[in-house]
């Protein structure tokens, strides 16, 4: 199955409404793309915008559908990561309610049990974000 065929409940742990990703639409051996409409309900957004915090979250998220998927695929229980650190963050723009936005993770190394990724952000092709994050997978 391709990663846009599975529902996000089945990738990551998080429940609504701390989900914030919609769809993780691609994956390959190192990294992963997803895509999240951003709804004016959502607690990451602010007069309008969707806040820093959003997509950092939205960058985890990703990952976190991606290790999913990874584990899923063979046949293991989906396992609780938590960020570990953001290094490098760079916001260039919050993007609005109402709009899709979409992320790109790359696994750059695994180091003492944590998983360093770098993650961007993007809105019609522009970086709106990006970081360096450090995660820990339980087991």
């Amino acid at each position: 199955m391709n990663p846009s065929d599975y529902k996000i409940p089945d990738l990551i742990p998080q429940r609504p409404p701390m989900v914030m990703i919609d769809m993780l639409t691609r994956a390959d051996e190192r990294s992963a793309g997803g895509k999240l409409n951003i709804k004016e309900e959502n607690i990451f957004c602010q007069n309008g915008k969707f806040a820093e915090a959003g997509m950092v979250e939205f960058i985890a998220q990703t990952a976190a559908a991606f290790t999913g998927y990874n584990q899923v695929k063979s046949g293991m229980a989906v396992k609780l990561g938590f960020i570990g650190s953001v290094k490098n963050l760079s916001v260039h723009s919050l993007p609005d309610a109402g709009t899709v936005i979409e992320s790109e993770i790359v696994v750059d190394s695994e180091v003492l049990g944590y998983t360093i990724i770098t993650g961007r952000v993007f809105q019609e092709g522009r970086l709106l974000a990006e970081c360096e994050m450090r995660i820990k997978v339980e087991g």
